[in-house]
């Protein structure tokens, strides 16, 4: 049998005896188990080039090919640390500042993938739903969905700020005629909350329907978020993804009436995650819906509408957690210019900054409405991790901006 050679970085060495040594040579299609006549003199994780006999590895569970070496030679020496000793060492910044080494463990490299191959699944899921992905700017000017926690850029003398949110565009594009749409795009936050659930810089899935209803949007979340536990193996059952509860917003007041440990959710509040949490605990289920949410909480572009059992002004929209994690923010959509300017004066929001996003309601649009899905959000909840930072090759947040 002709030698073959192989490329790659090599891990795991282990002697055994003076006249054996096993090694991993991982390689661009495959992992081999690596059989060399003795100790290699070679660095843990260098780029290698081995030539030998490749032949199928019968004794082995985990690889299906080996190679016994005849020659070797290092092409890229490692003299950093490696992957096996970060991998004893708690997930701080020391990790990020390895983050190129740290993602070679196998783990870390299934998390990211599974993460990756799920937005691939999300993607074609939106494509037999008949939606057409677009693409909306990074950088915005005044026309931004509120007045706070902006990152301000300066575009050639002009001010300027990273986006917050894909929504007026996607109104645009609805107003194009192009009815369905959605955008998987990273969106920034200038929000001071050191929480591991938060990002400065974080993906979404933003997804917008001319001629449908909250209703619609809650059916197509519920098929997404079945779709990426189906991918990821989540720790949920079939029965909790088919049949997930909605509940009002004044259920939740109710039901957090009865939690003695936290204070509870006034009629007009916002929830915090202990209210989540509650309601969790209450349902006996992982995932739920809240709708209904106060109006005054909910941004000036969100349809409203007066509920005579809350007796207040209600938000028609939606929200999903996973126990105290919200996942999903949507709702129906302003469509009236004139409602739209109260909405923003009710905000004291300045109509002048929103010239292009009133003209584009002037030009006539159907009733729709439009959900955002924090993709890192749920896959940590679908891969069982408490930072969603851990989700990131190089996550952007407060006091960490380097690498």
């Amino acid at each position: 049998m002709s030698p073959t050679t192989l490329t790659g970085r090599l891990f795991a060495i282990r002697p055994m005896g003076r006249r054996l040594a096993f090694a991993v040579l991982r390689c661009p299609d495959r992992e081999y188990l690596c059989l060399f006549p003795g100790r290699p003199d070679i660095p843990e994780e260098s780029v290698v080039r081995l030539t030998g006999t490749v032949l199928p590895a019968e004794k082995s569970r985990k690889y299906s090919h080996e190679i016994h070496v005849d020659a070797y030679e290092v092409c890229a020496e490692n003299t950093a640390t490696t992957s096996a000793a970060l991998r004893r060492l708690p997930y701080t910044r020391e990790i990020l500042a390895q983050q190129h080494i740290h993602m070679r463990l196998p783990e870390v490299r299934e998390r990211f993938l599974k993460k990756w191959t799920a937005i691939k699944a999300v993607r074609d899921l939106m494509e037999r739903e008949n939606y057409v992905e677009v693409q909306s700017p990074r950088i915005v000017g005044h026309m931004a969905d509120g007045p706070t926690m902006k990152f301000k850029v300066d575009f050639f003398g002009q001010d300027a700020f990273l986006t917050l949110s894909n929504l007026l565009f996607h109104t645009a594009f609805v107003a194009g005629d192009f009815p369905s749409v959605f955008e998987i795009s990273p969106l920034f936050r200038a929000d001071l909350n050191h929480s591991s659930q938060h990002l400065s810089e974080f993906l979404i899935l933003e997804v917008t329907a001319a001629h449908k209803g909250r209703d619609d949007m809650i059916a197509l979340c519920d098929r997404i978020v079945r779709r990426i536990c189906e991918h990821t193996g989540a720790p949920v059952s079939d029965a909790q993804l088919m049949d997930i509860p909605v509940i009002r917003h004044a259920d939740l007041v109710a039901i957090s009436a009865k939690d003695d440990e936290n204070p509870p959710l006034r009629p007009d509040g916002r929830i915090k995650r202990y209210h989540a949490r509650a309601a969790a605990r209450h349902l006996n289920r992982p995932l739920f819906w809240v709708v209904d949410m106060p109006a005054r909480h909910k941004a000036f572009f969100s349809s409203t509408r007066y509920e005579p059992s809350a007796g207040a002004e209600v938000a028609n929209d939606f929200r999903l957690y996973w126990d105290e994690v919200d996942i999903i923010d949507g709702g129906e959509r302003v469509t009236s210019p004139q409602r739209l300017r109260q909405r923003m004066a009710e905000q004291n929001l300045d109509p002048a900054h929103f010239d292009y996003y009133l003209n584009v309601l002037e030009s006539g649009l159907p009733p729709f409405a439009g959900f955002g899905l924090g993709i890192d959000r749920l896959m940590a909840r679908c891969l069982g991790l408490g930072n969603t930072r851990q989700l990131v090759p190089f996550p952007r947040f407060v006091g960490h901006l380097e690498p």
